[in-house]
C-alpha cells in the first residue's frame, strides 16, 4: 500500500480501502491469500518528516485444517495497526511491509476449522506393557 506524500494534508488523512493480496506475496502450503485486504487508516505527520499510522485492517484468507486437511475461510482482524515511518524519504511512503507483517503475525500456526471434531483424549497406557507403537518401535533395528 504506497500514498504519496503530498496527498497528506498537516491535519492529518483519513483513508478506507483495498489492496489485491498478490501486492503483498505471501506464499505459503497452510494458507492462499486469495480475498483483498481492507484498511481504514489515519495518517499523522508527529514531527519534521516523521508519520504515525494507525487503524485497522482485515481480510479473509483460505486455511488448510491440520486435522481434517479441508479448506475453509479464516477470518482476520487487526484492530490495532500502527506504523511509524521516523524518515520519510522521496514522494510516497509504502506501507506493504508492516501490513504484511501485521497479517502474518494474525495466522495461527496450526489453523482448524471449526468443524472439525474436536480431539478426544485417548486412555492412558499400561506403563509397565506400553503400547503397541511402543513395542514395534523397540523391535526397530538402527545397526
Amino acid at each position: 500500500m504506497k500514498i504519496k506524500v503530498h496527498d497528506i494534508p498537516e491535519e492529518g488523512l483519513h483513508i478506507e480501502g483495498e489492496d489485491a493480496p498478490s501486492l503483498y506475496d505471501v506464499k505459503d502450503i497452510l494458507y492462499r491469500f486469495e480475498k483483498p485486504i481492507r484498511y481504514v487508516l489515519d495518517f499523522l505527520w508527529v514531527g519534521d518528516r516523521k508519520l504515525l499510522v494507525r487503524g485497522r485492517l482485515e481480510t479473509v484468507v483460505r486455511a488448510q485444517c491440520v486435522r481434517t486437511l479441508d479448506w475453509f475461510d479464516l477470518p482476520l482482524a487487526q484492530e490495532g495497526f500502527e506504523a511509524f515511518v521516523e524518515a520519510v524519504r522521496g514522494d510516497e511512503v509504502d506501507l506493504t511491509p508492516q501490513i504484511r507483517e501485521d497479517i502474518l503475525l494474525l495466522l495461527p500456526p496450526n489453523p482448524v476449522s471449526p468443524q472439525a471434531k474436536p480431539l478426544k483424549a485417548g486412555q492412558p497406557q499400561d506403563l509397565e506393557g506400553g503400547s503397541e507403537v511402543w513395542r514395534k518401535l523397540d523391535q526397530l533395528k538402527l545397526k
